[in-house]
């Protein structure tokens, strides 16, 4: 499995918090490569690079190191979705 860790990264931010410039190892760029690779041959898998659901990645990141997380199972989902509101 393809495995890219964001702290693999270096971003660089305009004055509007955009990125504009992304500095990577070649390794890293060799292991994009093969991911570049795959959303070749199935672009519907495109969808994830979007501005949108980066945006979401984004948040979703950020509520994990901010620890707004739920441990759930199978077997307690209902109540733990319930005890949410």
């Amino acid at each position: 499995m393809l495995n890219i860790q964001l702290s693999e990264a270096k971003i660089f931010y305009d004055q509007n918090k955009q990125a504009q410039e992304v500095l990577i190892s070649y390794d890293t760029f060799r292991r994009s490569e093969t991911l570049l690779e795959r959303l070749r041959q199935d672009p519907e898998q495109g969808y994830f690079w979007s501005k949108e659901w980066q945006n979401r990645i984004r948040e979703g990141e950020a509520d994990v190191q901010a620890g707004h997380t739920l441990r759930v199972t199978a077997g307690n989902i209902e109540k733990a979705l319930e005890s949410q509101g």
